[in-house]
Order: structure tokens, then C-alpha cells, then sequence
């Protein structure tokens, strides 16, 4: 459902930019997912639902985030983003990822994300 009140003349383009905004700022973007957001890619096991998606642990590691590259058209969208990330034990490093969005009556509805799972778990270790 689109979000009441709200338009969005700049379509997935200006969502994803406020995401990311929101994401480096360290909140305030959860209401830009629908309620039956879908995660798939290179993670354990698929989630659905705007909830498991904001309580992903991974959000909890990120420092700082640069998006270098962007490209939007309809209702698709593709971000290729170096996040600065910190080990729950300390360690910093640094994890560039392929995101892959939807975006469904005004709001972003999934993502697949792609990254190096074995350079983020021996950087975990």
C-alpha cells in the first residue's frame, strides 16, 4: 500500500536515496518498506516481513555506508554499496555489496543482496 499522504514523484530513485540516508544516519527509514518486505541473496535463509528485515543484525555493524553506483528505472533499482562495518569483537573492515530492489505501490517491497560471504565471516572472526 502506498504510503498515505505521501507522494513520491521521484519513484524507487528518491527511495532508495532516503534509505540510505536513513541507514547512515542510523534510523529513520523503516517506514519505506512495505509490510511484507522480502530478503533473499547470499544470506542463511530468506525473511519476510518489514520487522525481521529492520531487526537484521547487520544494521547493528554498520559505521558508514557509500553508495558508489545507482541505477533506477520503473520499479527497479540497483545500488552497489561499500559499507564500513564493525565486528561485534572490534575489528573494522569494510564490505561492498550488490542490492537489487523492488519497489511495489510506492514503497521498496524486496532486496537481493550479493556480497563475499567468506571475506564477512573471517572479518566476524
Amino acid at each position: 500500500m502506498q504510503r498515505e499522504g505521501v507522494e513520491n514523484p521521484s519513484g524507487i530513485k528518491g527511495l532508495l536515496k532516503e534509505y540510505y540516508d536513513g541507514i547512515a544516519k542510523g534510523g529513520g527509514w523503516g517506514h519505506l518498506l512495505s509490510e511484507n518486505f522480502l530478503l533473499t541473496g547470499t544470506i542463511a535463509r530468506e525473511s519476510r516481513g518489514k520487522g525481521a528485515y529492520m531487526n537484521n543484525n547487520f544494521f547493528k555493524l554498520v559505521k558508514a555506508l557509500k553508495v558508489e553506483e545507482m541505477i533506477a528505472e520503473g520499479n527497479s533499482g540497483f545500488a552497489l554499496v561499500r559499507y564500513d562495518l564493525v565486528s561485534p569483537k572490534g575489528k573494522p573492515f569494510s564490505l561492498r555489496v550488490a542490492e537489487f530492489w523492488k519497489m511495489k505501490e510506492g514503497e521498496l517491497d524486496s532486496v537481493a543482496i550479493y556480497f563475499d560471504t567468506a571475506s564477512f565471516n573471517d572479518s566476524m572472526r
